[in-house]
């Protein structure tokens, strides 16, 4: 009776516990071709796109000219085809082809039949096929037909039209170049179709992956992790995401795993899934003291817990049979934190600020776009890496994800939780109006919901907003919009409003907030403020956010306006010579007339290159008539101009977050999608600009800012602190204020003034500017320098001011600059290399904004960093370190192989 007995419940235990899990098998071969066949080429992976397979062939997207000498590949359909062998077939069991994602119009034909179509590149797909897979060894042959983009958005723009629906004005990029209509009429990237900072790249094909998926009831997706803390736990709101083909109700088995946050597995069975809405949702309560809270970049750790997420699905309560695919599990890293979006009623208007974890946070960053301009590319992981990297080193702590890109991989926000980057994500609507079809709109809400699904546990998830300047685009041209005005404001409010923000409540609670609600645009007036009537003013500055767009004299600080939030705002600059000479690297001619031919048909503003010579002609001496007779100096004025610009906004936007007032700043942009004069901080190839070099002091958490007023004569300097201490920690400071002559590296005259400054506060002194200059001297024969030191003495930021323009300087020297470099000896060092090089500089005379590029014919092409650049120089030895990210090949450099280039050199 006992053996019985313990056969019994072994066989019980098989049953029961020891499912087999479903099986995923990625099709990764496939073939290119065109639609007669006369172009066949193999594609080796995925992802793929036919820009991307066609490059050995044709050359690169990216290579001069060929954005528009290799626009006829947009201008065809491409056929992907692939061949596969069933795995298993079985009559209890379901196979599903999914793609992840198509770019972006195609029709789906398995064994001949014609499984579907898609037309929204944000979309997963998924298809039954059991029916059509033949035995193996029989091969299943797989094509994806991908039709021309170009073709298909002027297709579905004339339908619309001939039945007499007017979308608005044509959606044309507003740009120089040579770029395409009718973005709005595709579910595709939309900077895809060109831009005033980007090319027309109507990309094409596989971006993402296809599998086959053999299961018997269900597959597991995603899983939203809602967040609720009380005094004593905090409450995993779960909601576990399935997607069937089965056709009656089933039964779900779901087990969590949490090593480092439950003693033992938390346990759901025999929950009844409804095949309508196929969720299961559930809570899992943990003791507070488990728990170390994620933090936003600056402000403490970023601890994330591994969770473990295992689903069994059965048709009925009797479970399977152990033969069946009936398990699936999701791996997450959760990070626990608050996050609200505060919207309080103030004297001028609603504050606009975000408080996570109960504090109220500043938030410094940049807009982030596509890593590539092909979405294929744009999920390369040591690029997203790099990029992401990069902002958290910068101190910044929200990047802002631009609704003219993408949804981004799990790559990047899995970097972005792990780097402490709150991500501010737009849906992928920009700057039009989009079409009411029934198709588009049902395509929109599939969009939504899964897009939603699968970003929504990240911990740096801050705020999702619906469209970016769409709003702002309605209120702008209204009057040109004539009669169709009103009725576009109607669609408007019908996709975004009463669409999608009622979709993205998937994401939402009925008894808590785990995160803010959804803003429809941006800029707007928030949240609280929006979502009845377009505003006549979303740019309004007493709520909600600007963007901030403006050809005043960005060194000013009276040109800044004082907003809740600037959510975009920056300066156009290009890229340092090594980068337009790395463009042009296939061709036999880099010299400065290629390079200024390439600047020209790169610039895609409209305004051309006028606000760059602007900005630079307001305080920097140099022609803008000729830039193109000295590209070195034009690079290089450019580059300050950016980085003065962005310093001065930067450090206005900050100074103001007394009260709440202004709590947040992030520059356009971050990064780049090719070699062309943009607003990036980092260039196509990583490289940073000098205004990268100048963000770490200027978002670092402690920073002494100086700014004058032209009103009062004082220079207003003011102490910040943003971080987070759990008790008071008023710490004690001295601002030291050295008044330099241009003609000496010995102060002539120095200032101190104490400050007592808590955690996550500020304070402001005013000193009149005639008591910092020095005897009969005048402002054009002086400059100062502002060091913040700690109560021991140790310098903790250090800031400039210069009383005068730039070009107004009077008695600035020859600085007798010599530089020393010195590195290791490749002689006796060995593998991996320590690709690290110190820099002696020395003056005799201040240094004004020394400029160090790398011009070594190969080393260029590496990664590299200096710690510091765009400096001015008043000791008379400074050592820069240079750092290669490469340790494959031991390195030598000599003083020829790095340029350099100061201010004063163009005024004496």
């Amino acid at each position: 009776m006992v053996g019985i007995l313990t056969v019994f419940v072994f066989i019980l235990l098989i049953h029961n516990n020891f499912a087999k899990t479903i099986l995923v098998e990625e099709l990764t071969k496939w073939t290119l071709r065109n639609k007669t066949s006369s172009l066949r080429i193999d594609v080796p992976r995925l992802p793929s796109g036919v820009y991307t397979a066609l490059k050995d062939t044709y050359g690169d997207i990216l290579d001069p000219g060929n954005d528009v000498s290799l626009r006829w590949i947009a201008n065809q359909s491409w056929i992907y085809s692939t061949s596969f062998n069933t795995a298993e077939l079985g009559l209890d069991s379901h196979i599903n082809l999914t793609l992840h994602g198509i770019d972006t119009v195609s029709k789906v034909h398995l064994n001949g039949a014609l499984l579907g179509q898609t037309d929204n590149m944000f979309v997963r797909y998924s298809f039954a096929i059991g029916h059509l897979l033949l035995p193996s060894p029989s091969q299943n042959i797989l094509e994806i037909e991908i039709l021309s983009p170009l073709q298909e958005a002027s297709r579905r723009a004339r339908e619309l039209e001939d039945l007499g629906v007017v979308t608005g004005p044509i959606s044309c990029p507003r740009a120089r170049g040579d770029v395409e209509c009718h973005r709005n009429h595709l579910r595709k990237m939309q900077m895809s179709f060109g831009g005033e900072w980007n090319p027309a790249a109507l990309s094409l094909g596989i971006w993402k992956p296809v599998v086959v998926e053999y299961y018997a009831v269900a597959v597991f997706r995603d899983v939203d992790v809602a967040l609720k803390r009380n005094d004593s736990h905090w409450t995993m709101d779960c909601r576990a995401f399935l997607s069937t083909h089965a056709s009656e109700n089933f039964y779900a088995q779901l087990v969590v795993n949490a090593n480092e946050l439950l003693d033992d597995r938390y346990v759901l069975n025999q929950q009844l899934v409804s095949i309508d809405s196929p969720v299961i949702e559930f809570k899992i309560h943990i003791p507070k003291d488990r728990v170390i809270l994620w933090w936003p970049n600056g402000y403490g750790k970023q601890k994330l817990y591994p969770v473990l997420f295992s689903v069994k699905c059965y048709t009925s309560e009797d479970r399977h049979t152990l033969s069946s695919r009936t398990e699936s599990q999701k791996l997450l890293k959760i990070g626990f934190r608050t996050i609200e979006l505060v919207e309080d009623t103030d004297h001028i208007g609603r504050t606009f600020f975000f408080r996570v974890n109960g504090h109220p946070i500043f938030m410094k960053g940049a807009n982030y776009v596509p890593a590539h301009t092909l979405p294929e590319l744009s999920a390369d992981a040591d690029a997203v890496a790099h990029l992401l990297k990069a902002a958290n080193e910068a101190n910044m702590n929200m990047i802002r994800v631009w609704g003219g890109g993408l949804y981004e991989s799990d790559t990047f926000y899995n970097l972005a939780d792990f780097y402490g980057l709150l991500v501010w994500q737009d849906m992928t609507f920009s700057q039009a109006a989009y079409p009411l079809a029934n198709d588009f709109v049902a395509s929109v809400c599939v969009e939504t919901v899964q897009n939603a699904q699968r970003l929504s546990y990240h911990p740096s998830l801050a705020l999702i907003v619906t469209n970016n300047e769409i709003e702002l685009f309605l209120s702008t041209n209204k009057s040109d919009f004539g009669e169709n005005a009103t009725r576009m404001e109607s669609d408007y409010k019908t996709l975004f409003i009463e669409t999608i923000i009622k979709e993205l409540k998937v994401i939402s609670r009925k008894d808590f907030s785990p995160r803010p609600e959804p803003m429809v645009s941006t800029p707007s007036l928030g949240v609280q403020e929006s979502g009845k009537n377009l505003s006549n003013n979303p740019q309004s500055l007493n709520y909600g956010d600007v963007h901030f767009w403006d050809d005043k004299d960005g060194f000013s600080p009276e040109t800044y306006p004082h907003a809740r939030f600037v959510s975009e705002f920056g300066y156009s600059s290009l890229p340092m010579k090594s980068t337009w000479q790395r463009a042009l690297a296939d061709s036999a001619d880099d010299s400065d007339l290629e390079i200024a031919r390439l600047i020209r048909s790169r610039q895609h503003d409209p305004k051309g290159f006028i606000p760059i010579l602007q900005l630079i002609a307001y305080q920097l001496p140099f022609v803008p008539q000729n830039w193109d007779e000295d590209i070195d100096k034009f690079i290089y004025f450019s580059q300050v101009a950016q980085a003065i610009a962005t310093k001065t906004a930067l450090e206005v936007f900050r100074s103001l977050r007394t009260g709440n007032h202004t709590m947040g700043a992030l520059m356009w942009q971050l990064n780049d999608v090719w070699v062309a004069p943009t607003w990036s901080c980092l260039d196509f190839y990583g490289n940073p600009k000098l205004l990268y070099y100048w963000t770490k002091e200027l978002l670092a958490p402690t920073s002494v800012i100086a700014l004058y007023d032209n009103i009062s004569n004082n220079l207003n300097i003011t102490l910040t602190r943003e971080d987070f201490s759990e008790h008071r920690d008023s710490q004690l400071y001295y601002v030291l204020v050295n008044t330099y002559l241009w003609t000496d590296l010995i102060p002539k005259k120095t200032i101190a003034r104490a400050f007592g400054l808590g955690s996550n506060n500020l304070e402001m002194r005013q000193i009149p500017l005639e008591y910092l200059l020095y005897e009969n001297h005048l402002k054009e024969e002086l400059f100062l320098e502002i060091i913040l030191e700690d109560e021991y003495g140790n310098s903790v930021a250090r800031n400039f001011f210069y009383p005068v323009p730039l070009n107004k300087i009077i008695g600035i020297k020859d600085p007798e600059l010599t530089l020393e470099v010195e590195g290791q000896d490749c002689k006796a060092a060995t593998s991996p290399y320590a690709n690290s090089f110190s820099l002696r500089i020395t003056v005799r005379y201040p240094a004004l904004l020394v400029y160090l590029e790398l011009v070594h014919p190969y080393y260029v092409k590496e990664r590299h960093r200096f710690s510091t650049n765009g400096f001015t120089q008043t000791q008379p030895k400074k050592t820069i370190h240079l750092v290669f990210e490469s340790d494959t090949v031991c390195m030598t450099l000599t003083t020829d192989h790095i340029k350099v280039q100061t201010i004063n050199q163009y005024l004496i």
